[in-house]
């Protein structure tokens, strides 16, 4: 993979109003407490609105980043883990102590020139990390999750869901299902200014800096309400009209932006406590599925390692682009590599850079699991 820097050139940028969020659940919806007015957060262009908090649109990788004189602190795994047990317990609805819950989300999915090109409703049911019904219906995806003491059930469609398919879920849900690709890093925690508005952020980067916006997380300067996140690529998300259930803040409007333009919008429109959780609706019916223990493709699995091709193996070659088939076993290391296409005699090289690379590993129903992907050496 290089390790150049990339310029994507936006033609196109759309601003999307917020949609008018329906009334949120029934008679045991009162566990949700309205947390006043907050201003709007959008990704676009800078506006003069005591309302709204414009963060500008990331579109490329230039530069450095600078963190100010607030000192770094190396990011190892047992301090990562410990930020995000706290951050977890603040926002979404990832953490394990919160009571049964219910919740729904409608989504949109929009393509490079702002056309509904998908939608769909993910609804999920939840008692305990394994005692939860999760189905996924949208118009090229219908499928249920049962997650049990036995392992994972899956009823209808049994592929496994995309990368923006898995996204819709998680950004309301877990909000930080993407930190963990964060080790290793350095984190800053830093106030960044909007206009009048100001976030607290925690920044991760290298020691070094070099892309003009790393990762980070953005939340309300008066409480940890979740606000802002920048992710991996150029995927930023903003987090509108915020709630407290129990104990936590919710977003019931999400918005994603990739390299500046939409790419996903998410309303909640039900959240409510299950006072007494049916136990029908997280039994697998006789369709079901299990589907744990299974190797799994098909998936986006987060690297935490890569290295490149060995340049001396392919210096006779001006560009290339290798295709390596991997499994990655249950540790997120890879334990197959074999290259499936382009010039034969990078092969070798890819195959052995191939093996270096480490994931985090993919869990299923809470479960390390084997994974089939492909890594794709290129030079242009």
């Amino acid at each position: 993979m290089s390790n150049c820097c990339f310029l994507l050139k936006v033609a196109l940028l759309v601003n999307m109003a917020l949609l008018e969020l329906p009334a949120i659940g029934g008679p045991q919806s009162n566990a949700v407490d309205a947390q006043g007015d907050r201003p709007q957060i959008i990704i676009g262009a800078l506006t003069n609105s005591p309302s709204i908090i414009a963060v500008p649109a990331e579109t490329s990788w230039t530069g450095t980043i600078s963190f100010g004189a607030s000192p770094a602190e190396v990011m190892d795994p047992s301090n990562l883990q410990a930020w995000l047990n706290t951050r977890r317990s603040e926002n979404g609805l990832a953490s394990a102590d919160l009571p049964p819950w219910h919740i729904v989300i409608t989504y949109d999915q929009f393509d490079e020139d702002g056309d509904d090109v998908h939608s769909g409703v993910v609804e999920e049911f939840w008692a305990g990390p394994k005692r939860s019904k999760v189905s996924f219906k949208s118009d090229s995806l219908s499928q249920v999750d049962f997650i049990t003491d036995q392992g994972l059930y899956r009823a209808g469609d049994q592929r496994w869901q995309n990368r923006t398919e898995s996204q819709v879920g998680a950004a309301v849900i877990d909000p930080f299902s993407n930190a963990a690709m964060l080790q290793g890093l350095h984190v800053t925690n830093i106030e960044r200014s909007f206009g009048d508005h100001k976030l607290s952020c925690d920044v991760f980067a290298r020691a070094s800096g070099g892309i003009s916006s790393p990762n980070q997380y953005c939340t309300d300067t008066k409480d940890s309400a979740l606000r802002y996140v920048r992710g991996p690529g150029w995927w930023q998300i903003a987090y509108n009209d915020i709630v407290s259930f129990s104990g936590h803040f919710v977003a019931r409007n999400v918005e994603v932006t990739d390299g500046g333009r939409p790419f996903l919008k998410l309303r909640v429109t039900k959240l409510e406590l299950l006072d007494h959780p049916d136990e029908k609706e997280f039994a697998p019916g006789t369709g079901a599925v299990k589907l744990s223990g299974t190797r799994v493709s098909g998936v986006f699995v987060t690297p935490l390692k890569s290295v490149p091709i060995d340049a001396s193996a392919v210096s006779g070659l001006s560009k290339f682009q290798v295709d390596v088939k991997i499994v990655i076993g249950k540790d997120g290391k890879v334990i197959e590599a074999k290259a499936i296409s382009g010039p034969k005699v990078a092969y070798k090289a890819a195959e052995a850079a191939a093996r270096k690379w480490v994931y985090v590993p993919y869990l299923v129903a809470g479960q390390p699991t084997e994974v089939e992907t492909k890594i794709s050496f290129t030079k242009l």
